[in-house]
C-alpha cells in the first residue's frame, strides 16, 4: 500500500523530546514533538484547530536539534495509525523537517491566493 505523503506547516507547542529506543537492529534515535495549526474550512469562514503528534527516526532526528517551542516549522511525511485494544493512535512519521520564517510563508500564501 502506497503511503500518502503530506507537507504540513505549524507551530511547535513544546520542546522536542530526544531519546533512544530499541529497534530490530539496536538503538535508534527518535525525536518526538507536537505541532499546532489552524486551517480554514472550504468556505474560508470557520477555522479548525489541529494538533499533530510527530515522530522522526534515525539520523534525521538531528534535524530537530535547534527547534524551540513556538518555532514555525515545516514537516514532510505520512500518517500512521496504530490500534491498541479499543483505541486508535494517529502519529505523523516525519521524513524531513525544517524551520520556516512564518512572515515570509504567510506573504507567499497570500500572494498565491490572490493570483
Amino acid at each position: 500500500m502506497q503511503k500518502k505523503m503530506l507537507n504540513i506547516n505549524g507551530n511547535l507547542i513544546s520542546e522536542v523530546e530526544h531519546k533512544l529506543i530499541k529497534g530490530k537492529d539496536g538503538e535508534i534515535k527518535v525525536a518526538n514533538f507536537t505541532i499546532f495549526r489552524k486551517m480554514k474550512d472550504e468556505k474560508n469562514k470557520e477555522k479548525t484547530k489541529e494538533y499533530i503528534n510527530c515522530n522522526i527516526y534515525g539520523e534525521k532526528a538531528e534535524l530537530t536539534k535547534g527547534f524551540e517551542k513556538g518555532d514555525f516549522i515545516h514537516v514532510y511525511g505520512y500518517y500512521k495509525e496504530i490500534k491498541k485494544e479499543d483505541k486508535t493512535y494517529k502519529n505523523f512519521i516525519v521524513k524531513h523537517a525544517n524551520k520556516k520564517d512564518k512572515t515570509k510563508y504567510e506573504e507567499n500564501t497570500k500572494n498565491m491566493e490572490e493570483n
